[in-house]
């Protein structure tokens, strides 16, 4: 998406470059394996005792931003942290000598909250460049090479799968405004969308990438996430392309880095969460066979691992039903593709199921040839296997010559099982407000949860700051 080391102070330069939402990913954005690496405190913090005023399960945007407000606060607060490293779906990395990202990547100024604390901590922005032709699926089942006009088609349909959002979710930051008009909407799949519309398969095939591919596919993601999407960014089809073209520079990790530096926080690293007991008066957290107290926690990790931590107190169904039925999409991938030559700069557009949903070119030049960025919500994809990203590269541009290949599969990811945020039908309406609220000594944060940008690092800052209020309330109430 663009070279240019210009920043945009007014408002980014909105692009009509369609970008697979990465979450947060997309986000979006972990290191797998850690768990059997001994648990370490972090350079620069010592373990001061076991017993914390509040303590913080993950260490991603949500996580941070959480200790960064108990800490203005006054509270003494531990992040627990299952990785290696900090920053969950967001993860800054390098292959074939360019910088890149396996999860969020992008902000823009709509996304007031990142994109203030860029600002404010002074990291450079970079556009990222426009590409020079498009693929899309064609009749007869194969692809062809369009001139970037032909994209005016793909907005075409997406405007009419959320045709009536402005109506229906007027306010994009309040999406129960008018629960009214939503409660037969939030039922409905992208794919049931499509039905009302009569889209052709190949209508569908052409807006996939911005529809389908989001949701994991057009049968499991709700129209209501993606109208959400849609008010967000201002019912403009510039700005939800836009959206995806800006990008810190250092990337993502740098940015959480200067983040966890002002929390104050302790950091523990390599512990997963086994078990939360809530006493009623404390929490107890064993990270590691350690077990740690405090008097308020705040749950930072993505929905689609609840089930996966032992609440020995148990959670209302809400929350567990939530991350039985996944949020974040539990197929998610994304895979940098190293090609033989200059392609130039494709942006290509898997049909419905294919191997890959959407492939862009890296914004810097490779020495040896073209970076390549794929995404994918197909199951069978190994994106550590170069023959499998090679099969389905050459069904989009035929000729093309896969070197080698560097991807994360997030489904498969102990510490997210999942990768952007997409919700599926009965969630907005179902859950969200319930998992939001306090349950007795804990309280969630994360992207995935966001009443804001959710699947974007803005939405898990949202939650985050709500989250480390709240705890901070709770923690007051013991000491009082």
């Amino acid at each position: 998406m663009k070279p240019k080391n210009e920043t945009f102070f007014g408002g980014a330069r909105t692009s009509r470059r369609a970008i697979l939402k990465a979450g947060a990913a997309t986000g979006a954005s972990v290191a797998v394996g850690v768990a059997s690496t001994r648990p370490a405190f972090a350079a620069g913090t010592t373990e001061a005792g076991r017993s914390y005023d509040a303590i913080v399960i993950g260490g991603g945007f949500a996580g941070v931003s959480a200790a960064r407000e108990l800490k203005a606060r006054g509270k003494r607060t531990l992040i627990i942290e299952a990785r290696s490293r900090i920053g969950g779906r967001a993860w800054s990395s390098t292959f074939s000598g360019l910088p890149i990202e396996f999860g969020a990547t992008w902000i823009h100024p709509s996304q007031t909250l990142i994109w203030n604390e860029v600002q404010r901590l002074g990291i450079a922005r970079v556009d990222d460049p426009n590409p020079d032709f498009a693929v899309f699926a064609t009749e007869t089942g194969g692809y062809a090479r369009q001139e970037l006009t032909f994209l005016d088609q793909q907005d075409a349909l997406l405007r009419r799968f959320v045709e009536g959002a402005e109506t229906y979710l007027p306010n994009a930051y309040d999406p129960f405004s008018r629960e009214d008009l939503l409660v037969d909407l939030d039922k409905l799949t992208l794919g049931d969308r499509a039905r009302q519309l009569r889209l052709s398969q190949l209508e569908m095939d052409w807006v996939s990438a911005t529809t389908g591919a989001y949701g994991g596919g057009f049968e499991r993601g709700s129209l209501t996430q993606l109208a959400h999407w849609w008010a967000l960014c201002g019912y403009n089809t510039e700005t939800f392309h836009g959206i995806n073209v800006t990008r810190p520079v250092g990337g993502m990790s740098a940015v959480i880095s200067r983040m966890f530096a002002e929390s104050g926080a302790s950091l523990l690293y390599n512990a997963p969460v086994t078990r939360v007991t809530d006493t009623g008066s404390r929490v107890q957290v064993t990270a590691a066979g350690v077990v740690f107290d405090a008097a308020a926690v705040v749950v930072a990790t993505p929905v689609n691992t609840w089930n996966s931590i032992n609440f020995a107190s148990g959670l209302p169904a809400e929350f567990s039903r939530l991350s039985t039925q996944t949020v974040g999409v539990p197929t998610a991938k994304k895979v940098f593709i190293q090609v033989q030559g200059d392609i130039g700069r494709p942006l290509m557009n898997g049909r419905s199921g294919a191997m890959l949903d959407l492939v862009l070119a890296h914004a810097d030049k490779s020495s040896q040839g073209t970076m390549l960025i794929g995404f994918s919500v197909n199951p069978n994809l190994d994106v550590t296997s170069v023959s499998q990203v090679q099969s389905a590269i050459s069904e989009l541009l035929p000729g093309t010559q896969v070197l080698s290949v560097k991807g994360h599969d997030w489904g498969k990811d102990p510490y997210a099982k999942g990768g952007w945020t997409f919700r599926t039908p009965g969630q907005l309406l179902g859950s969200l407000r319930a998992v939001r609220q306090p349950h007795g000594r804990l309280v969630f944060a994360g992207s995935d949860i966001a009443t804001g940008w959710g699947g974007y690092v803005d939405g898990a800052i949202e939650t985050g700051i709500r989250a480390g209020g709240l705890a901070a309330g709770l923690t007051a109430a013991v000491t009082s």
